[in-house]
């Protein structure tokens, strides 16, 4: 009757949202920053590095797996449990919170949690309908929110959610089970009212939130993606294991960047998601690019989900419900990664005045946002306390002190080992997002637009249309021919990039480049250039020629371009 755990640790006078590690003891650091600080996801020419590029490598000291079938070696082994929810013919899962008497027999007597139970409050019940319907948007099955869940009226509730007072752990799950322990089968039970009763910590971003996306995960059949738990005790000396990515990660991508289902934290990995602006560390709103793969390949992709001409970012469409994925000036940063079924769909980013990444590869990752992401006159200066707690007051968010501004900045003895959060995440004095914004494989995003900040944008196999706006951009063209990893379908789809994409507003007088460095031998005399149609032509002698519009230039120059 195994469950799977999640938990947070704490220092005495720190939030455990500050000093975070499972176990309450702090993860060994050993050489992070410097990982952090050398290994670039993004490059100074040509397209950003994709996880896909990496594999059979090793990183870090990890290896770096494929998504792939539920079979050894792959991202899928890793994540699945192998547990996958009975949906019925009708493919309805039925959910709910238990608000009432404990039941035995109905609800989850087997583990105690009943004996400790309260019912969800109000903020909880909104915060988990947010994660319910995060999933709901991937797989193809429908989640149904039911009345009286658990009572002897409906005892079939396939997801219940309730707290209870009965364990260490912050917050746990029950796989779908199909044998006698059915009736606890998909249980939530939270437990810590520090990190899941606050209402700020239900908003996009924040820990409460990611629990509520977490859990849920376990309730469909997901997994830790390594051989860790919260209490666990390996070496029998009656005290929880510590648990940390150096120990306890079995490949690289085991972090919350590319799975939600992670206890670790995404600077492992590279990324850096603390949102300078208000100082405060950020979570996955969303389920991430791996477990988007893994529960689609369990239950089918939802191919229902936003069908029509989508924007996400600023200027949002109607069909945008997640917050986390609707931009307004002077709110904090999010990490979220978009499934989108159909449409000619656009990820806009216009509002940034911070240099922005735009990769609109499946299984790739945008940077966006960061300090003075919305007052340009702030980019690349160190954020100070007064202008912090500022923005924090204009996003309704409590003040931060003089010490956790030590703890962010400058390092604080026996606070994550001395070190401050900017060494840790490899954190450049520009402070900006990394890999906050990634896209599902299977989704589709046609065209992207910069802000007024220096933006590189690269798009994918589609025909792409892209807007720098202000700032001195560059736009990478790229021939994106290859294998695409598909959940379901264990040797990937295969792609033959005809595309022809359109550069809308390409501005020699801003400094706009254009990045031929991936097409391999291509040099200036293998450009021509179509006033009347505004088309390039790149001729490459061993593959087919490549067009791109140039929308209203009417002629181009060799200074114009970047070339490998």
């Amino acid at each position: 009757m195994a469950k799977a755990s999640n938990s947070n640790g704490s220092l005495d006078g720190v939030d455990a949202t500050e000093a975070r590690a499972p176990m309450g003891a702090l993860t060994p650091l050993a050489d992070a920053a410097d990982f952090n600080s050398t290994f670039q996801w993004e490059t100074a020419t040509g397209l950003p590095t994709h996880i896909q590029d990496l594999v059979g490598t090793t990183v870090n000291d990890k290896p770096v797996l494929g998504e792939g079938a539920n079979s050894p070696g792959t991202v899928s082994w890793q994540i699945d449990s192998g547990w996958t929810m009975d949906v019925g013919a009708d493919g309805v899962i039925t959910w709910g919170f238990f608000d009432g008497n404990h039941a035995v027999g109905i609800n989850n007597n087997a583990g105690g949690e009943g004996d400790g139970y309260t019912p969800f409050t109000p903020a909880q019940e909104a915060a988990a309908r947010i994660a319910i319907h995060n999933w709901d948007d991937l797989i193809a099955p429908s989640f149904v929110e039911t009345s009286n869940p658990g009572s002897s009226e409906m005892p079939q509730t396939d997801i219940l959610l309730a707290n209870t007072t009965t364990g260490p752990a912050q917050a746990w799950a029950y796989y779908p089970y199909d044998h006698q322990y059915k009736h606890i089968g998909s249980d939530v039970w939270i437990a810590d009212p520090r990190i899941n009763s606050s209402n700020n910590q239900f908003l996009p971003g924040q820990y409460g939130l990611q629990t509520l996306n977490h859990e849920l995960g376990h309730t469909l059949g997901l997994s830790h993606p390594g051989s860790y738990n919260f209490g666990d005790d390996n070496d029998g000396d009656g005290v929880p294991d510590p648990i940390n990515y150096t120990g306890d990660a079995q490949y690289f991508q085991d972090s919350n960047q590319f799975t939600i289902m992670s206890y670790f934290d995404s600077y492992e990995t590279g990324a850096q998601n603390i949102d300078w602006n208000v100082m405060r560390f950020l979570y996955p709103s969303t389920p991430m690019v791996d477990d988007v793969y893994v529960v689609q390949q369990k239950y089918g992709a939802d191919m229902t989900t936003r069908t029509g001409d989508t924007t996400y970012g600023f200027n949002a469409t109607s069909d945008v419900w997640n917050e986390a994925m609707r931009f307004h000036k002077g709110e904090m940063a999010t990490i979220f990664t978009i499934w989108d079924a159909n449409g000619k769909d656009t990820l806009d980013l216009s509002g940034y005045a911070t240099p922005s990444i735009i990769d609109l590869r499946e299984g790739g990752y945008s940077s966006a946002g960061g300090f003075g992401d919305y007052d340009g006159r702030l980019v690349g200066k160190t954020p100070t306390l007064a202008q912090i707690n500022a923005d924090n007051a204009a996003a309704g968010m409590p003040d931060r002190t003089a010490q956790l501004y030590d703890i962010y900045f400058k390092g604080v003895a026996g606070v994550n080992e001395g070190l401050s959060w900017k060494e840790i995440t490899g954190t450049s004095d520009l402070y900006l997002m990394q890999q906050n914004i990634g896209i599902a494989y299977g989704a589709i995003i046609e065209n992207a637009k910069g802000g007024s900040g220096n933006d590189r944008i690269n798009g994918n196999q589609a025909d792409n249309h892209f807007w720098g706006n202000g700032g001195a951009d560059t736009f990478i063209i790229a021939d994106y021919s290859g294998t695409i990893p598909t959940p379901g379908n264990p040797a990937g789809k295969v792609v033959v990039d005809t595309s022809t994409d359109t550069i809308e507003d390409f501005s020699r007088r801003q400094g706009d480049k254009i990045d031929l460095t991936e097409l391999q031998g291509v040099t200036w005399s293998d450009l021509s250039y179509n006033a009347a149609t505004h088309t390039l032509t790149i001729d490459r002698d061993d593959a087919a020629d490549i067009h791109l519009i140039l929308s209203g230039v009417s002629n181009v120059s060799q200074s114009d371009f970047i070339f490998g």
